[in-house]
C-alpha cells in the first residue's frame, strides 16, 4: 500500500532491488464536449413559488402543533372530569352501603317510620301437616 506522497527508503549499495524506469507522463488530449452552460440565477417566478411553498409548509405545520396543542387540553380536561366522577361514584357508593347497613335501617324505621319492634310473645306459629292433633 502506497502512501501519498512518501519517498522511497533510499537503497543501500548491493542490496534490494533495481530501481524501475519511471514511464515518461503522456500528454492527454481532451475530447472536445458541448461548450458548458453557465448556470442562471434563479429568475424571480421560481424564488416566489418557493418561500409560498415554504410559507404554506409552516403554516400547516402551525396548524398541527396548535391542534395537538389543543387536543391534549381535551384530553387533561377529560381526565379530570373522568377523576372527579369517579370520586362521586366511591363517595356514592359509601352512602348506599351505610344506608344497607341494619343498624340505620331500624333506626329510620323507629324514628322516621314510627315503627315499633315486635314481642316475641306476639309471634305464632303454625303447626305442621304432621301433627295428630289436627285429625
Amino acid at each position: 500500500m502506497a502512501v501519498i506522497g512518501a519517498r522511497p527508503a533510499p537503497r543501500i549499495i548491493g542490496l534490494g532491488r533495481r530501481p524501475h524506469s519511471r514511464p515518461h507522463p503522456v500528454a492527454r488530449t481532451r475530447a472536445r464536449s458541448a461548450p458548458r452552460r453557465r448556470a442562471r440565477p434563479a429568475s424571480v417566478a421560481s424564488i416566489l413559488v418557493t418561500i409560498a411553498a415554504l410559507a404554506a409548509l409552516a403554516l400547516f405545520y402551525l396548524a398541527q402543533s396548535t391542534n395537538v396543542a389543543a387536543v391534549g387540553y381535551q384530553i387533561d380536561s377529560l381526565e379530570r372530569q373522568l377523576s372527579d366522577l369517579r370520586s362521586q361514584q366511591q363517595q356514592l357508593l359509601v352512602r348506599i352501603g351505610q344506608a344497607e347497613s341494619p343498624t340505620v335501617i331500624q333506626q329510620r324505621a323507629t324514628t322516621e317510620l314510627r315503627l315499633v319492634p315486635i314481642r316475641h310473645s306476639a309471634i305464632g306459629f303454625a303447626p305442621t301437616s304432621t301433627d295428630s292433633s289436627l285429625k
